[in-house]
Formats: structure tokens, sequence, C-alpha cells
């Protein structure tokens, strides 16, 4: 009887106890209920990001910044939201999609890869730009490093991979902490069989700043924004991002996961921002006149 008896108190135990956890889950997913409630929309966002994200907890401004302004407009028109607060929360990469999952706040508001791993505790919008990994190096670096980098064209014989080896051998190279160019690279270092030195830094500044002061030989993160930082360099010159793109990726906001009406509302608001002369023309402010394949995916990402 006691064996019984013990028996369905853990099940009932275990059944309360996933049904808490479902509970907890379900109340973590109801952003609109809960920016209903604080009448405030918290977007977080990567300080130092730029062109796509950067500011403090008074003020932000970029390119994925606007669009999640965009969004809480759309949030504005809802029924009782017309005095909808913003609230601006500097993240770091290792903590943001962690402060994303807790419902500390309710969309990353700065580009991320969406990976088959990431969506098993996040969801995504559709996406908003297509990333390109590129590099950064110094312009007086040898040129058996600057050659493989740029995509120089480089002899196809037998001392191809030899030639390869020894340009990218035994140099330094700096990658984004958390990002997904981590792996490519050390991949990248097992397949060449390289004697290279790995080393992961905490942003973007830090790894350009690495490079300038020759504490690494090259950085790679996203192209634009490396662009971006080597204009605010005391010497721009000194520095050189080449044109090659390693990965092309898209990327989109995350948000939380198990939450279909505000996706779909996030979605909503995106596509009437993207799309048209205004969407065109916000993108241009920060990235220049899109080439014809940009202005291609750039027609493709938002709904009908």
């Amino acid at each position: 009887m006691n064996l019984k008896i013990s028996r369905r108190a853990a099940a009932v135990l275990t059944a309360m106890a996933l049904f808490a956890g479902i509970a907890s889950e379900a109340a973590r997913a109801d952003s609109l209920a809960r920016i209903r409630a604080s009448h405030t929309l918290t977007l977080g966002f990567l300080a130092g990001n730029a062109p796509f994200s950067d500011g403090d907890e008074q003020h932000a401004s970029g390119y994925t910044i606007e669009l999640c302004q965009a969004i809480a407009e759309q949030l504005r028109q809802q029924p009782g939201l017309g005095d909808l607060q913003l609230r601006y929360q500097p993240l770091t990469l290792d903590k943001a999609l962690d402060t994303l999952r807790a419902g500390q706040v309710d969309i990353i508001c700065s580009p991320m890869v969406e990976t088959l791993q990431r969506r098993e505790t996040l969801s995504f919008s559709l996406p908003v730009f297509t990333a390109g990994l590129g590099v950064i190096v110094r312009r007086d670096a040898p040129q058996s490093l600057l050659a493989p980098l740029s995509g120089q064209p480089i002899e196809h014989g037998p001392t191809w991979r030899a030639t390869i080896n020894q340009g990218l051998s035994k140099h330094s190279f700096a990658v984004l902490r958390g990002t997904t160019t981590v792996e490519w690279a050390r991949q990248r270092i097992r397949e060449l069989g390289l004697q290279s030195r790995l080393e992961e830094v905490d942003n973007y500044a830090e790894g350009v700043r690495q490079v300038d002061a020759r504490e690494v030989d090259a950085f790679f993160g996203d192209r634009m924004v490396l662009l971006n930082l080597q204009t605010r360099q005391a010497d721009p010159q000194a520095l050189w991002v080449p044109e090659k793109l390693f990965v092309m990726s898209r990327v989109a906001l995350a948000l939380p996961r198990n939450d279909d009406d505000f996706r779909l509302l996030v979605d909503t608001a995106l596509s009437q921002a993207m799309r048209g002369p205004a969407g065109e023309a916000r993108y241009q402010r920060y990235f220049g006149a899109p080439s014809e394949l940009s202005r291609t995916l750039f027609q493709l990402y938002p709904l009908p």
C-alpha cells in the first residue's frame, strides 16, 4: 500500500512539475500580454555593432534599431497601447540570447544568424539582412597573408595547398566570442593543417584594436561592421577590409520561442518597414546603394 501511495505521489509531483514548467514557459512566451501590462517594449541590442545597433540605455541607433522602432509603432496601433514606451537594454553577445530566454528583454534588435541549435530555445523574425563574413588586416601585413585573405588568384598547381599554408600558418586570428564564426575558423584551421593561434574577443571594437595594435594579424567579422569601425580609427588607412566574403548568412531578429502572435506582429511590422521606396531609402542611409543581388534579396524578405 505504501509503495502504491509513493508511486502515486511521485506521479502527481511529476505532473505538477511538468505543468509548472509548461505554465512558466507559456508565461514567458506571452510577450504581448507582458507588453500590455507594462506599456513598455524592452529592446535588447548589441552596443558597438554599427551600422546595425549602437548606443546606451538612453538612446540607441542603427539599421535594426530603426526596424525595432517600426515594431513599436505597430504595437502602438493596438488597443490600449497608444502610450507604449521604449526601453533600451545594451547587451553583450555572450549574454544576449540568455537574457531573451529569461524574458528580460522582448526582442534582440541586432542581427543574429538563425541556426537549428538556436531554434531549439528561441524563435526568429523574417530575415532582415544578408550578412557577409569578412576580415580586417593591416595594410602592411605580408603579401603571403594578404593574398589568401583577399581572394587574390594563386597558382592552382601542386604547390597550391603549400602556398596557402605558408601564407596563413603561424599567424594569429581573432573572432567574436559566441558566434558561429568561432567554429568556422576552427574548422578552416583544421582542414588546412595550420599552426595558427585563434583568439576570441568580446566585441568588434576589441578585435579591431588588436589588429591595429599588432596583437593579432587579422580579425574575422561581419564586413559591414568592420568597414564602419575602420573609418573610426585614428589612421583608417593603416587597416584594410578586403571585398572577399568567406560566408554569407541570412540574419534575423531573435524572439521568444512559442509566441506566434508576437512573431506575426513583428513580421508584419518588418514587412511594412522594409517594403517599397521607404524601405530602400532606410537601407541606403546605412549601407549605400544596394547591389543587384542585395536589391533582389531585399525584395524577397518582406512577406505579402
